[in-house]
């Protein structure tokens, strides 16, 4: 059988089996077209042979450390719950030029994780880092991160558990960059102001 001859059934059979997609019976009348002497058909078979052997002969390399704290946090941040964002998705605008006004009456709050709400102030660009007010309801808990720049937090209202240490209305923190935060979590509920970076590493999915 040459090229010309090769129907388009053929033709078809023979894009499926390039993919891998032609199993059973249909796999068996394929190869036995090919031993008859369909030149295209031993065309699509010999590349697919070939590429298998390119796929087996590069040798293996480990996937950089963060690659899967990065496809986690993406995961997590793809399936919040309607109305409910990640951090690092939060816009922030300024009024003016140089300006920025951000009302007490202004609807800015958004969910982040359960319990937990966020209303922004600024953005740094320069710097990458966020300044927020940040509100956790009683028996909450915010996933445990590693910093990528310096955190810092002051609590308004409530307490917090956070670094090991238990903080009262008043109390200032200061994270530094590289450090970890295991569990940050409140009894009582707690509202605080908050300066750091949307980038954060989540560790929780790691351990």
């Amino acid at each position: 059988m040459t090229p010309e001859e090769a129907s388009e059934e053929i033709l078809e059979q023979a894009a499926l089996y390039a993919l891998g997609a032609l199993e059973g019976t249909d796999r068996e009348s394929f190869e036995k077209i090919v031993a008859e002497g369909c030149a295209t058909c031993q065309a699509v078979k010999d590349f697919q042979d070939i590429a298998g052997l390119l796929g087996s002969s590069v040798a293996p390399m480990a996937p950089p450390a963060s690659l899967r704290a990065t496809l986690l946090q993406r995961i997590a941040s793809e399936q919040k719950p309607e109305g409910q964002q990640s951090i690092g998705e939060i816009d922030v605008s300024s009024e003016g030029e140089g300006f920025t006004i951000v009302r007490s009456t202004d609807d800015l709050w958004r969910d982040v994780e359960p319990g937990i709400r966020v209303k922004p102030l600024s953005f740094d660009k320069v710097n990458g880092r966020m300044t927020v007010l940040a509100r956790m309801a009683p028996h909450s808990r915010y996933t445990a991160h590693r910093h990528t720049s310096p955190e810092e937090f002051y609590i308004l209202e409530g307490s917090l558990f956070c670094g090991g240490y238990l903080l009262y209305p008043g109390d200032y923190h200061r994270a530094e960059a590289g450090t970890v935060h295991h569990e940050t979590s409140t009894e009582d509920g707690c509202l605080m102001l908050m300066i750091f970076s949307p980038n954060n590493e989540l560790l929780e999915s790691l351990a």
